[in-house]
């Protein structure tokens, strides 16, 4: 009898997808007396257009050995439909949905299920997300979007001044899940990866196709506490997840599905003022007169770092029994990431930096020695190609020119 079904949607993702269920094999749900646990593993292609023959050849391979399917979806229908069609194929009492960019840890996923077992309140429960195989950086815990926050978010854009105000908010409020040791409820639960138990997910249903991609676990969110249930991280269980891989292959079409499920969701869950709120802010922020407010610097006070291809070493203003460094590829740091160190100097992970490749970072430094995190410093560093390193190395070690006379 199937226990625990995994449901995975895949979009240009294979080698990924490899990957997460290697790591799944590696470390299957068990029981509570430790047995194994009879499951299951669906995965939904969603008409990935970018083939790989031998990743794809290697997942069947894995998926014969798990009692699992693949299936070729004729369509790219976004995730929420691509998972209610694993959904329809899975039998477990006990439903895994991830993304397939991810690696489960050991216990994770064991962790999971006896939090749930135990609590008849909770209706999805999540673990502890890094984004790099390092488990040093921890993946930022995604914000409700209320009436409040989409205004917010409008000032943000066009006033440096409020900047400073609006991530000082996020950043006390990710303190309080990201340095938790126990079990912490959740705002919104995060789609790449959580468990439900069945019972519940016929009681509400999954995800709302409504949404072509992102807001479908939002949406999931609002209608568990509608339910009376809560979200739950347990720190304990880690997992990585290297964040929107299948969104980075066709980046375009991924924020022109982001930006209809946004405002989908200000439709449904906050009504018609709701929905002319969204596209109202909208087409302010798209105004030339919004556009050269916009251009001013959000970091005036900002600390640029030499451009490199190594791990950069931060030096700090002062020495720190602890700190919270917030990293960022937005200066205005809607979303950031968040990791902790000590001392006068903080060097940058490699496993965080091999995660997205020669992009523009941003460090914002947070002493916590206080009642409230101190912002210290923000910082910019430019992570070069190893081909430019490789070129300047050459340059280096070949003789120069000799000078030529003045005329």
């Amino acid at each position: 009898m199937i226990e625990f079904s995994a449901l995975f949607v895949n979009y240009n993702s294979w080698r990924f997808c490899v990957r997460a269920l290697e790591s799944l094999l590696e470390h299957p749900p068990t029981r509570a007396d430790g047995s194994a646990m009879e499951f299951e593993v669906v995965v939904v292609d969603n008409d990935s257009p970018q083939r790989d023959e031998e990743n794809e050849a290697r997942l069947r391979e894995l998926l014969e050995r798990m009692h699992g399917k693949l299936i070729l979806h004729d369509e790219n229908g976004g995730y929420a439909k691509g998972m209610n069609l694993a959904y329809e194929h899975a039998s477990g009492r006990y439903v895994l949905v991830s993304n397939p960019d991810v690696t489960f840890t050991a216990g994770c996923i064991s962790g999971l299920l006896r939090h749930l077992e135990a609590h008849d309140d909770v209706g999805a429960v999540a673990p502890q997300l890094y984004v790099d195989r390092g488990l040093t950086c921890r993946l930022p815990p995604n914000i409700l979007p209320t009436i409040g926050d989409l205004i917010g978010t409008t000032r943000v854009a066009v006033s440096p001044g409020y900047v400073a105000r609006y991530s000082k908010k996020r950043t006390v409020d990710a303190m309080r899940i990201w340095g938790a040791v126990d079990p912490v409820d959740l705002p919104q639960l995060s789609g790449c990866c959580f468990i439900m138990e069945r019972g519940v997910i016929e009681r509400i249903g999954l995800f709302d196709p409504q949404f072509p991609l992102y807001y479908e676990d939002t949406d999931l969110t609002m209608r568990i506490f509608k339910a009376g249930l809560r979200v739950v991280e347990v720190p304990a269980c880690k997992l990585v997840h290297f964040y929107d891989r299948s969104g980075q292959t066709n980046h375009e079409e991924a924020m022109r599905r982001y930006w209809i499920s946004r405002r989908t969701f200000y439709r449904k869950w906050h009504g018609p003022f709701g929905g002319w709120l969204f596209d109202f802010t909208r087409w302010l922020l798209d105004t030339k007169w919004m556009h050269r407010l916009g251009k001013r610097a959000p970091q005036p006070n900002l600390i640029e770092l030499p451009s490199s291809f190594d791990a950069p070493t931060v030096p700090l203003p002062r020495t720190m029994d602890r700190f919270l460094v917030e990293v960022s590829m937005d200066p205005r740091f809607y979303l950031a990431a968040g990791t902790f160190g000590e001392g006068d100097t903080w060097r940058v992970p490699e496993t965080l930096l091999e995660c997205f490749g020669p992009i523009t970072y941003y460090f914002r430094i947070c002493d916590l020695g206080g009642d409230q995190p101190e912002e210290v410093g923000i910082y910019k560093y430019q992570r070069t190609d190893p081909e430019h390193r490789l070129r300047r190395a050459t340059a280096a070690a070949e003789p120069s020119e000799p000078a030529k006379d003045k005329v």
